[in-house]
């Protein structure tokens, strides 16, 4: 049985989260990535070989979990935002989107812990300078997204509606994380090899 318990999307408004300032906000935070990911591959080219050696010591299959991981969770807000415009329950979802992001940061802090206890730290070479900073930032998105997405999630524990912009934002910001995961995925894990 499904439980109606936020209001639906009035019919004729707007289907995506239009709200400007909001996109230049993602605009400019992905800007701060792509010089990142651009110095990245500037330093890569040329430091091939070294860049290479390192990469190798990564744990490719936590960094592929982590995608799928965000991969999920991203499907579950999207799922959310579906149930948001038809006025249904997005609690469960939303819930399970948070499990994921908190998933997320538990692999990712094994796998800090795996390269630190092994010597690569964030002075040990350029690319392990690179892998923490980019993936340390990424970290704190998804700190930043887990406490868009508790608004939301308590909101409905507490019987309030969030409005169809939140979180048509919240869950823009979510896809950006998402994103983001999967070109440092790209870039470290495996174009390293390269």
């Amino acid at each position: 049985m499904t439980t109606r318990t936020e209001p639906p999307a009035q019919k004729g408004a707007r289907r995506l989260a239009s709200d400007t300032p909001f996109w230049g906000f993602i605009f400019a935070d992905m800007t701060v990535f792509v010089l990142f990911f651009v110095a990245y591959l500037w330093q890569f080219s040329n430091n091939r070989d070294e860049f290479r050696a390192d990469a190798a010591h990564l744990v490719v299959w936590l960094g592929l979990l982590n995608a799928l991981v965000l991969l999920t969770s991203s499907y579950l807000v999207v799922r959310a935002v579906q149930n948001r415009r038809a006025g249904l329950d997005t609690r469960a979802l939303i819930g399970w989107a948070l499990a994921s992001a908190a998933a997320f940061a538990v692999v990712k802090s094994v796998e800090y812990a795996i390269e630190i206890n092994a010597g690569h730290t964030m002075t040990s070479s350029t690319f392990f300078m690179y892998y923490y900073v980019l993936t340390g930032l990424h970290l704190m998105h998804v700190g930043i997204g887990s406490a868009l997405l508790t608004v939301w999630w308590r909101a409905g524990r507490a019987g309030r509606a969030i409005g169809q912009r939140f979180a048509e934002s919240a869950a823009g910001y979510w896809h950006m994380v998402d994103l983001l995961w999967i070109l440092i995925f790209s870039f470290v894990y495996i174009g390293s090899h390269a």
